[in-house]
């Protein structure tokens, strides 16, 4: 199939969402997740990929995202600038409940992000995640069963906080 402004359009329609929520989960920042999706991006319509299916499509975008983000992480820029957390006060009260979710599963280890991201958020099966990532599917079940326990224990430390 020939490479066409459509048919990258159509891509970026589809894809820019899941792209951004993982460069959310790995950067925790709305200012540089949307750089690196506009990064991203770029690199394919430059690269112009041929893809098999819908699945390679995915693995790769998948792929792109998270080796830019780790760059862009390890980058002196990024580690000598100041943290720039959200003000809380200027999310709206619906968003506040899903942005402390999100902050709490942001605080996890990478490896216990990445599977939760991938089972939840983008609802791939076990088995799913297992073949994309080369993890044994039971090392992937135990790392969700890990990611669930330590994000029980920090909400309800938050609750006890509240109290």
């Amino acid at each position: 199939m020939e490479w066409t402004k459509d048919k990258f359009y159509r891509m970026y329609e589809e894809y820019n969402g899941m792209v951004y929520r993982l460069c959310m989960l790995y950067l925790k920042n709305e200012s540089d997740a949307g750089d690196a999706v506009q990064d991203i991006f770029l690199k394919m319509w430059e690269k112009e990929p041929e893809f098999a299916n819908e699945v390679h499509i995915r693995a790769w975008l998948l792929r792109t995202t998270k080796h830019t983000c780790l760059d862009i992480l390890k980058s002196g820029w990024f580690k000598r600038r100041a943290d720039r957390e959200p003000d809380l006060q200027q999310i709206p009260q619906e968003q506040k409940e899903e942005y402390c979710l999100l902050e709490k599963v942001q605080k996890l280890p990478k490896k216990y992000r990445e599977v939760l991201y991938f089972y939840y958020y983008e609802e791939y099966s076990v088995k799913e995640i297992s073949a994309m990532t080369g993890i044994k599917e039971s090392t992937i079940q135990s790392r969700l069963s890990a990611a669930r326990k330590q994000l029980k224990m920090m909400l309800e430390t938050r609750k006890e906080e509240e109290i």
